[in-house]
């Protein structure tokens, strides 16, 4: 299995529309192959950062779904709505019981 998580720190007025990319987003990736969890998470204690989780069955059941068009025209979007550039980290993960 593998995880992807992703910490993103967007500008505060841009906060709702950030949040709906995200949910459009989220509500396309949950139906690719190999797509086994896909969930982003509003921090309670700084509105301003979202992070991603991620489990995808394999590397390249991931690196397909970077190439479409949902995840494209996300980053498109969320690429003038982050204070800095997000904090992505991608592990290669094995259940434990």
């Amino acid at each position: 299995m593998v995880v992807l998580t992703a910490y993103s720190r967007v500008l505060p007025d841009r906060i709702a529309e950030a949040i709906a990319a995200c949910r459009a987003v989220r509500s396309q990736s949950v139906h690719e192959p190999g797509c086994e969890r896909y969930d982003f998470f509003q921090s309670p204690d700084d509105p301003q950062l979202i992070v991603f989780v991620e489990e995808w069955t394999s590397i390249h059941d991931l690196h397909v779904h970077f190439e479409q068009p949902a995840f494209n025209t996300f980053m498109e979007a969320m690429n003038g709505m982050l204070e800095s550039p997000a904090e992505i980290r991608i592990f290669d993960a094995q259940k434990v019981g």
